[in-house]
């Protein structure tokens, strides 16, 4: 167990808040999250060295957690190498966000190393502080979010590019915050309360966006949480749960159904109308295959592009969607970083999820830690979306696999 000084808990507690800021405002304020982010890691740096300074050996360190810790640091070095080697080229936001997500990928490394191996000094009062700052944070981006819909009359999408990328952080956000629930209140009936509450603001944010994939995740990973961490509640609370979310899930298919409907419909006419948006995703996929450069470093965007455009108009009778957003990404984060950053960038992701899942499901570390319910969104989601290549989903992530270690319990069965 860590033990510190007065000076050294103050720290510890005043990070853990100040990340709980900016995570809490990143959906409708734009430059402050990144600012704080980057404060918290100068601290993150100074007691990394100390920690390491005053235990010489790493023999006591927890070494699944470490190889976690190394592969964020990998998948950053090898995001930047890339975005430095390839530095020339028309698509510089593309780019810009792999280098800025390099950086804090690399960033990481030393933030959840502080967060994990500190995570005693946390205070009960400091946790209720930061549920209750979460809590209108969420609300606040439902509030939001609201007003921007009724003045565009579209999909939301808050700060980010895009309306599939809000509904993604709002998936990441609700994660941490209902982590923080049953670590404050443990499976109690203000504990269930919130669970509600927190879930309900999240499918209202998800409907705003209309993104059919996080509509179908958000409620079972709900139903999955439930089922782990309050399998002791009585039987009465487990049934209004299981009723408040299907009616929920439902209401949301009910608003969502036009999109939701389309699914089948795109699918079944993928080999005679591939102009849409399933049917982009397959023909992204298929020229994203193509077009990968078995190579250590990868290639550049351009290249990538013109073997995706060459192949989509050859063998994808030249869908229309499909060229439309393969400027930007292949829908798939493993196949879109393949594709560009090769070899090196594929094994370091592969092994971030590994470890990471690895870290998250070993024995007792489930009932410890959240970071199973901050990996598993992350992973799914980018199955058929890239989530991981906006450098402030890479800050949300990083954030709420920070915050998830310290509010689970401490010590390991």
């Amino acid at each position: 167990m860590i033990l510190e000084s007065k000076k050294s808990v103050f720290i510890y507690n005043l990070s853990f808040l100040a990340l709980v800021c900016a995570i809490s405002m990143d959906l409708f304020v734009r430059g402050y999250p990144e600012k704080i982010f980057y404060l918290v890691s100068y601290v993150s740096f100074i007691y990394t060295a100390i920690y390491f300074y005053k235990h010489r050996s790493i023999q006591s360190l927890d070494k699944p957690a470490l190889f976690f810790f190394v592969t964020l640091f990998l998948v950053g070095a090898s995001r930047l190498s890339w975005s430095l080697i390839f530095k020339h080229t028309e698509f510089g936001d593309i780019r810009s966000n792999y280098f800025t997500g390099g950086k804090r990928f690399m960033i990481a490394a030393f933030l959840l190393f502080y967060f994990y191996q500190y995570r005693t000094l946390l205070k009960q009062n400091i946790l209720k502080l930061s549920l209750i700052i979460m809590f209108l944070g969420f609300f606040m981006s439902l509030w939001h979010g609201d007003l921007t819909l009724s003045k565009e009359g579209m999909r939301d999408k808050w700060t980010s590019d895009a309306a599939t990328t809000g509904a993604y952080l709002a998936v990441i956000y609700s994660m941490v915050l209902i982590i923080a629930i049953r670590a404050c209140f443990k499976d109690g009936l203000i504990s269930v309360l919130l669970l509600v509450a927190a879930f309900l603001t999240a499918m209202g944010m998800i409907v705003m966006t209309q993104t059919r994939s996080a509509i179908i995740l958000a409620p079972l990973l709900y139903a999955v949480f439930f089922a782990y961490y309050y399998r002791c509640v009585s039987l009465k609370i487990k049934i209004s749960l299981v009723l408040v979310i299907v009616l929920s899930a439902s209401s949301v298919v009910y608003l969502a159904w036009d999109r939701i409907s389309q699914i089948s419909t795109e699918i079944t006419e993928y080999s005679t109308n591939n102009d849409t948006s399933i049917g982009a995703r397959f023909s992204m996929w298929s020229a994203g295959v193509h077009s990968i450069e078995p190579s250590l470093l990868g290639q550049s965007v351009d290249q990538r592009y013109k073997k995706a455009i060459d192949y989509i108009d050859q063998y994808q009778r030249g869908n229309p969607e499909a060229k439309r957003n393969v400027v930007y990404h292949l829908h798939n984060d493993l196949l879109e970083t393949f594709s560009l950053q090769g070899i090196c960038g594929f094994v370091s992701l592969m092994m971030f999820f590994i470890s990471g899942f690895y870290f998250s499901l070993r024995k007792g570390a489930l009932e410890n830690y959240g970071t199973l319910f901050i990996m598993l969104p992350v992973f799914i989601l980018g199955i058929a979306d890239t989530v991981l290549i906006q450098s402030n989903t890479v800050l949300v992530i990083i954030i709420a696999l920070a915050l998830s270690f310290p509010l689970m319990k401490k010590k390991q069965h």
